[in-house]
């Protein structure tokens, strides 16, 4: 089937969806946008960097900042596909710097926004495939940049026509900057070639701007530990295991998506455990078991003064969430076998005994009962953590000196 054709085949579904988040998250600016409509008025050129959601943004930033130094008279415009992506860039605030929604995937809405904005380059952060946004881009003579570049394991084991799309869409690429070496090869399995790929290294490990992290909370002065970006059925699991240590800490579950809140307080009721909820503003006493932290936004906050991290999405085989957060924050980080989308960032963690990395939930019982028993050896796991991140500091040049010859 042709992709055009299958496009404007599910277009109702597109569209529907994009009605759905706008009421969602009330903004009438994200349905517009998303759709080819209410761009602002603009009279010089800008480079585009699209970033999905909250976590590019920040992985962004450190590089914004250095080309906004050496280009003082470009202007730039970040996409996001989520409203909480266009708060973060709000909350950074960078100069010369305006946020749009990305368009959805459509010919008129692409070209819209392109007309619009003058776009004279395309940064795309991390790897999005939109097959119509590349050749929009390349019949208008718009160079296209993948930074910090990877590709997902869903991405790697999709079916023969899929991988065809990302094939045609690659040759709409002028350069792909690889977090790693093995990113380089994988996308050597998808067709792109070695003119347009080079290794720069991971952005993440750039982000150690302190100053700008939010203070830790305070929740009633109890101590606590982090289950950080938990999916389905892992809060279930991390409960009971809580139940079973007995700890006198408090154990915060941060859901990735906070929507879920309801089906994981069913969970909880079940399990006869006290529980807080954020969003309900309970209040924290010194029986209570199970904090459900299911807002947006105060995940580093959590972080910040938590006893242990761990990382949700490694119980289940979903590939992990990013943990850097917590190695930036200098915290005793533990995460699951499921790590697959995050194996580099595990990896360096592992090689400087900033994170351990467990096979089950036994493995975990045990684990979390040690280090809540020895304090000196968290503080070391965190230290170590931290200084791994530090050791990067050469990434931004290895990217500025990429994208000087570009812009």
């Amino acid at each position: 089937m042709d992709y055009l054709f299958l496009t404007i085949l599910i277009w109702p579904i597109f569209f529907l969806y994009t009605v759905k988040i706008a009421i969602r998250d009330k903004s009438l600016r994200y349905l517009l946008q998303r759709l080819g409509h209410a761009y602002p008025q603009q009279s010089e050129g800008h480079i585009w960097i699209h970033c999905a959601s909250v976590g590019e943004v920040n992985t962004l930033m450190p590089l914004l900042h250095k080309l906004l130094e050496q280009f003082p008279e470009s202007r730039f415009v970040i996409t996001t596909n989520t409203t909480t992506g266009a708060q973060t860039v709000a909350r950074h605030n960078p100069e010369r710097t305006q946020h749009c929604y990305l368009p959805v995937e459509s010919f008129f809405s692409i070209n819209r926004f392109l007309y619009a904005w003058q776009v004279q380059q395309c940064l795309i952060m991390e790897t999005e495939i939109w097959p119509l946004l590349y050749s929009c881009c390349a019949r208008q003579h718009i160079e296209i940049t993948l930074i910090n570049a990877r590709l997902s394991h869903r991405t790697l084991t999709a079916g023969k026509w899929l991988k065809k799309q990302y094939r045609e869409s690659f040759k709409k690429v002028n350069r792909i900057l690889c977090k790693s070496e093995q990113e380089l090869n994988n996308f050597k399995t998808l067709g792109a070639t070695n003119e347009q790929l080079y290794v720069c290294g991971n952005l993440k490990f750039t982000i150690a701007d302190k100053s700008a992290h939010t203070p830790p909370v305070n929740l009633s002065n109890r101590t606590y530990c982090v289950a950080a970006s938990t999916h389905d059925d892992e809060e279930r699991q991390l409960s009971q295991l809580w139940q079973k240590l007995n700890s006198e800490d408090l154990l915060v579950i941060v859901p990735r998506h906070p929507e879920r809140s309801e089906k994981i307080q069913k969970q909880l009721n079940k399990l006869d455990i006290h529980y807080a909820v954020r969003s309900k503003q309970d209040n924290i006493s010194h029986n209570t078991d199970i904090y459900l932290a299911d807002t947006l936004g105060e995940l580093t906050s959590f972080i910040a003064a938590a006893k242990i991290v761990f990382m949700g999405g490694s119980l289940i085989p979903h590939g992990g969430q990013n943990l850097l957060e917590a190695a930036r924050e200098g915290r005793a980080i533990v995460c699951g076998p499921h790590m697959f989308n995050f194996k580099d960032e595990v990896e360096l963690l592992l090689e400087h005994r900033g994170c351990i990395q467990i096979k089950d939930l036994d493995t975990l019982e045990h684990v979390f009962n040690d280090l809540l028993k020895h304090p000196e050896q968290r503080k070391k796991m965190g230290e170590n953590a931290r200084a791994a991140l530090e050791q990067q500091a050469n990434i931004l040049n290895q990217y500025l000196s990429q994208l000087n010859q570009l812009i």
